[in-house]
């Protein structure tokens, strides 16, 4: 039997303080995201994130639930039934199944579950579209940790490179022109923003191991020595929705969210990128999220409430953030298609 294993971080069950308590407890233990000694970062879970950070979220979190749940394990899971329901069901049989880092459906439990069915065979797609090791590497690590477990260890293949999939790229490409128009995309909006999630440069530095990246035009084009750099991949996933919908290079930009700390994080910060532009006059803009394919707290509430607020406050009229891919019936085929294409490679 074989079995398409779908990846993501995981989410709060409930948008409660014990619910953000149980969620960071896991989260902020994990040696791949936070690159610090163990005892920093139990000082930092205990101490600051818990008792502080906490209770601030849940309010956050109430704001974006959706009826059935947290939005990304809501789309998650009607992903995953669709590409169940989508799959040729004249092919050997294959189950569709969910694993998250953090939350319910842990990996080790899904891991489980697969064993018992039998599966000898998995497909696995992270839903990541940029690799980075605080993401996709420290996923896979789990995985392969509960394969290990097995008298028989799986047959495991990854989708590689998410953002450079054609189906991906169109799936954007499609999404964004439902918002902006392609026969007049500035008639709304008169910038648009791709934004992605951050990451520590030390973190970038720590995984070049040809010290190729300069964090500037070492970027402009996917080589050898940079095709694993998370940056580098964030560019090319820009430049390839671009071309898809044609657009002229003054018309958008780049610039990454959500840093966390004090260490210097891959620039241009999206906070200080907004001030700017609308220092600038630029009244309206849009924003879109590739390094993500479901919204959630970073996308729905940092951007579209702080984000937005922050750009007016400093002269912008109005921030537009376009809905991530979620259910989007595009969406949908393109993982149908992609996971198809590598059932038959």
């Amino acid at each position: 039997m074989k079995a398409i294993l779908i990846l993501n971080v995981g989410t709060p069950a409930e948008p409660t303080a014990r619910g953000l308590r149980q969620f960071y407890k896991f989260f902020f233990s994990d040696p791949f995201v936070f690159d610090m000694p163990g005892w920093s970062r139990w000082l930092l879970r205990n101490f600051i994130i818990l008792p502080f950070r906490a209770p601030k979220t849940a309010k956050d979190y109430k704001k974006i639930w959706l009826e059935n749940g947290s939005p990304l394990k809501v789309y998650t899971e009607e992903l995953c039934e669709n590409l169940q329901k989508s799959l040729d069901p004249s092919k050997n049989r294959i189950v569709v199944a969910m694993g998250m880092a953090y939350s319910e459906p842990f990996i080790s439990d899904t891991m489980s579950r697969l064993q018992r069915q039998g599966v000898r065979d998995i497909l696995i797609l992270p839903l990541f579209p940029q690799y980075s090791t605080a993401t996709t590497g420290s996923l896979i690590h789990g995985v392969e940790q509960a394969a290990a477990k097995w008298e028989e260890v799986p047959r495991m293949v990854m989708v590689d490179d998410l953002y450079s999939e054609l189906a991906f790229v169109n799936a954007w490409a499609s999404l964004i022109n439902k918002h902006l128009p392609r026969d007049n995309p500035g008639t709304n909006v008169e910038h648009v923003i791709f934004s992605y999630h951050g990451l520590p440069e030390k973190n970038i530095k720590k995984a070049d191991e040809n010290n190729y990246c300069e964090f500037g035009s070492c970027c402009d084009v996917i080589s050898e020595k940079n095709q694993s750099c998370y940056r580098a991949q964030c560019m090319q996933t820009t430049r390839s929705i671009v071309a898809a919908l044609g657009w002229r290079e003054d018309f958008y930009s780049i610039a990454f969210q959500s840093r966390f700390g004090r260490d210097p994080w891959i620039q241009p910060y999206l906070d200080e990128h907004l001030i700017q532009l609308a220092g600038g006059g630029v009244k309206r803009v849009a924003v879109a999220t590739p390094s993500f394919v479901s919204d959630c707290l970073e996308t729905i509430h940092e951007i579209g409430i702080e984000y937005r607020k922050l750009f007016i406050e400093h002269g912008g009229e109005e921030l537009i953030l376009i809905p991530n891919l979620n259910n989007d019936e595009n969406w949908f085929s393109a993982v149908v298609q992609i996971i198809e294409n590598h059932l038959n490679a």
